[in-house]
């Protein structure tokens, strides 16, 4: 189902501030965000990398073989279009598993309860979990509540959201 724009924006502004808040509890010092720059269809992600606040910003760069590292996100970074024309920082500083905390917001076309979560089918960030997740504390989807199903398929190996926050709020995934 499609989102009407002025929607969608609304919604975007309501996942992140929950977002915020939600970090702003549970969290006193500075954390690493790693964040994804959100895609026309997906809950937007721009205004965090703008945030004037404590924590420090990283989005991914993804290679041809679907790899991917985080940079640091400064005010004056530079963004390109990358691999996937999905737009990524052109320098910064690579985010190490020696950050810490560090959270992992990661894009949503459908998810369930469980933490269940379907992407964009390229399996990056699945590829990327697998090597890094010990080193994350929490992996959060943002998701519009229309992307919300009854059950995903899944596979031993994939590797489930924490938590997801949509435009009503909140929701703790059942994974364990």
């Amino acid at each position: 189902m499609a989102i009407p724009k002025s929607q969608k924006d609304a919604y975007s502004y309501c996942i992140t501030h929950t977002l915020k808040q939600y970090l702003q509890t549970k969290f006193n010092s500075e954390l690493h965000i790693l964040c994804y720059q959100s895609l026309p269809s997906e809950v937007a992600t721009s205004t965090l990398f703008k945030q004037q606040d404590s924590h420090a910003y990283y989005a991914p760069v993804t290679h041809t073989s679907g790899d991917m590292h985080f940079l640091h996100v400064l005010p004056n970074t530079v963004w390109q279009a990358g691999n996937f024309n999905i737009i990524e920082p052109s320098d910064g500083k690579q985010w190490e598993i020696t950050d810490s905390p560090a959270i992992l917001l990661c894009p949503v076309v459908g998810f369930d309860r469980h933490g269940n979560r379907i992407g964009m089918g390229k399996g990056c960030f699945d590829r990327w979990l697998t090597l890094n997740r010990p080193h994350i504390d929490l992996i959060i989807g943002l998701a519009f509540s229309t992307q919300e199903c009854e059950s995903i398929p899944h596979e031993q190996h994939d590797i489930p959201l924490d938590a997801v926050i949509t435009e009503k709020g909140f929701i703790s995934c059942l994974n364990t």
